[in-house]
């Protein structure tokens, strides 16, 4: 990863798909797969990889981290471990109820983890 400046970003459409060509500030010159146009004069961190030099000038691949792709999913990813939490809470509550137990937070608690504990080898 490098904070980047890009100076240009030009759009071209070809029979394999659409990329960009882009310049650095530092007088660099690449591809690139992501639309860089938004971020024009502006400090970027950018994944930038050594290409082969064309007609004497090294040519390089900048791309945008995974987690700021376009194709980059904008929502985190679902918690299992609360959903499993949640549901043994529920069952010690369940179980303590039908054995008529007295209802304390020491028991809820004790019979919640035996339940997580139960679900994550599962």
């Amino acid at each position: 990863m490098e904070k980047c400046y890009i100076k240009t970003c030009i759009k071209k459409e070809t029979q394999k798909g659409v990329f960009y060509t882009v310049e650095l500030i530092d007088g660099r010159k690449g591809i690139s797969s992501d639309d860089l146009t938004t971020k024009l004069g502006m400090e970027v961190e950018l994944d930038v990889k050594e290409g082969k030099p064309y007609d004497g000038v090294m040519q390089y691949y900048f791309n945008l981290p995974k987690s700021q792709a376009a194709g980059a999913s904008k929502f985190p990813q679902k918690d299992w471990s609360y959903e499993k939490r949640r549901a043994s809470l529920e069952n010690a509550i369940s179980a303590i109820k039908l054995t008529g137990k007295e209802v304390t937070s020491v028991n809820i608690i004790a019979l919640s983890n035996e339940f997580y504990n139960y679900l994550n080898t599962k």
